[in-house]
């Protein structure tokens, strides 16, 4: 009696049918082809690593660049004012004046005295914190403007840009600051981030 598969194979396929010789992947050929893509996939896990991590620091180099240069900024800004008065009644001046922290008034209302909100303000290192406290008039009041700040450091000359000892007893005698801030955060596996931003500043109401 014929196979039922006579009537479509010749007698050479059904031999080789017969004897298991079929086309297929060997055992070999599938270990092969995993470690194949072993290799594919470890080296697009390490380019797509690389990535991440270039992406990371960048983001975090440009966020320490930027909150340090608005902390100096905002410094910049009320220390340049420091002694304004305009009526000579506010006693505005350079009050203390560290290392780490300085404290000056201004009177920024034009009323003849320094005792308004924001026209008593210092600037101190906390930690790793820069705080502002402002006399607001009902009391004093402690902001946090920076965190991950590393370093916090006011030098202070006299009129012939001569460097003053601190603590300046006579801070009267200030006519510049310069300020200078480190902020540090942390990129993941790079480590660190640090940027340092110093300026100069010359009080003109002094």
């Amino acid at each position: 009696m014929k196979s039922a598969i006579q009537p479509y194979l010749n007698s050479k396929e059904i031999k080789k049918f017969k004897k298991g010789t079929a086309s297929g992947f060997t055992l070999v050929e599938v270990l092969m082809c995993m470690a194949i893509l072993s290799v594919l996939f470890g080296t697009v896990y390490r380019s797509f690593d690389i990535f991440n991590r270039s992406f990371t620091k960048e983001n975090v180099k440009a966020d320490v660049q930027q909150r340090t240069r608005i902390g100096i900024d905002l410094m910049v800004r009320d220390i340049r004012l420091a002694g304004l008065d305009p009526l000579g009644t506010a006693n505005a001046r350079i009050i203390a004046a560290d290392t780490e922290n300085i404290q000056f008034s201004a009177d920024l209302n034009y009323d003849g005295d320094a005792n308004d909100p924001f026209e008593n303000i210092t600037y101190a290192l906390g930690g790793d914190l820069l705080r502002q406290t402002s006399d607001l008039g009902t009391g004093l009041v402690t902001d946090t403007l920076l965190d991950n700040v590393d370093a916090l450091a006011f030098t202070y000359l006299d009129a012939s840009d001569t460097p003053m000892a601190a603590p300046v007893g006579n801070p009267q005698d200030i006519r510049t600051v310069i300020v200078s801030l480190t902020m540090q955060r942390p990129a993941g596996r790079d480590g660190s981030i640090s940027r340092t931003y110093a300026t100069r500043v010359r009080c003109r109401n002094l």
